[in-house]
């Protein structure tokens, strides 16, 4: 649930009896799930909620017994909303990005918001499932694919960074993000249907090895010694023979998962692929994902403009494909475009409002 939850910001998991002190009460939303049918539970909670309730922080209650009793006390505790503990989590996404949008400045439409949500709960169950070493759940493919896909559809890939560069789950931001970026690209090169859902979903699949990944690894504040990087570097072969195992999917999805770490020029891994033994479409996923990793919010780095991403991607020369770059560098400035439009109509529809 951290995790899950992780999609609209930092999030920490607290039990009633841990303290609160190095949390701003002011800037939090809480989530609550906590047993209310016994008094010394509710007085426990009572006293854990106090500093959020005075500082009036947004709580929503998940409640197992949704009997009125229930429902009372967790009103009386400060409840802004409550909902059943066995809700949709896309329903209690959804609930909370709408509780925490900011209300003086832009954001992405409703229906991207949503897509965006689809897609990240889907992520979360698919990388839970790998990290089980459960079978991947083909419907949560279908969903995820398909939610990027509409999104790609409805053109405002600068809302769908926006929202991804919430994410605090660094995997969950680099694979949506990722899966963003090539969803666009298969659109802008007129990829038909089936083909561009075969793209999407290698860029959604395309780093599941990492499920497998030590967490001290995966989540390491800062650079990763030799030794660490040796064993980061097997996710591809480790993503690779978890969907061979599974079975069902495509080759072109399994290429993508082996190779999209491979470089033209033969200096790429696991097995240092070159030229014409890598595919236009591990191509694209390889742009969007070196793309990605620069452009992404860290906080051991600052992230990269878009404009110094591109040029990076330039730079590496015969490493990538030039002319797939260039056709990825009109995207982003199509997304950048969008932005300034997007800004620019609220910042006059702002003076029209404080003139009348």
């Amino acid at each position: 649930m951290q995790r899950t939850l992780s999609l609209w910001g930092p999030c920490v998991a607290l039990s009633p009896s841990q303290s609160s002190r190095e949390i701003d009460e002011s800037r939090s939303l809480l989530v609550v799930d906590l047993d209310l049918s016994g008094r010394k539970s509710i007085e426990t909670a009572r006293a854990a909620l106090a500093p959020y309730r005075l500082a009036g922080a947004p709580c929503i209650f998940l409640l197992r017994d949704m009997s009125s009793r229930c429902q009372m006390q967790a009103n009386a505790l400060g409840a802004t909303d409550i909902l059943p503990a066995d809700i949709p989590v896309t329903v209690l996404l959804d609930k909370i990005g709408l509780m925490l949008a900011p209300p003086d400045r832009p954001g992405p439409s409703a229906a991207l918001q949503q897509r965006f949500v689809a897609a990240s709960a889907a992520l979360s169950d698919l990388m839970d499932a790998a990290e089980r070493g459960d079978g991947l759940p083909v419907e949560a493919i279908d969903d995820s694919v398909e939610a990027v896909n509409r999104a790609a559809d409805g053109g405002d890939l600068d809302g769908w960074l926006d929202m991804v560069w919430r994410h605090d789950d660094a995997t969950y931001q680099h694979c949506l993000l990722v899966s963003g970026l090539v969803a666009a690209f298969a659109q802008r090169i007129g990829f038909r249907e089936a083909d561009r859902r075969l793209m999407t979903e290698a860029a959604v699949l395309h780093d599941i090895g990492k499920a497998r990944i030590p967490l001290d690894i995966l989540r390491k504040p800062g650079k990763l010694t030799p030794a660490e990087h040796e064993i980061m570097n097997q996710h591809p072969q480790i993503g690779h023979d978890m969907l061979v195992a599974q079975g069902g999917f495509a080759p072109a999805v399994l290429t993508a998962v082996l190779s999209h770490h491979e470089y033209l020029d033969g200096s790429g891994y696991p097995h240092g692929l070159a030229g014409d033994h890598i595919p236009d479409p591990v191509r694209i996923i390889t742009i969007c994902d070196v793309y990605a990793a620069l452009i992404e919010r860290r906080s051991y780095k600052p992230p990269m403009s878009p404009a110094e991403a591109y040029a990076v991607l330039v730079a590496m020369g015969e490493k990538l494909d030039l002319d797939l770059v260039r056709v990825f560098g009109e995207i982003m400035l199509d997304a950048s475009i969008a932005r300034l439009g997007r800004y620019g109509a609220h910042v006059s529809k702002r003076g029209t409002d404080t003139a009348a």
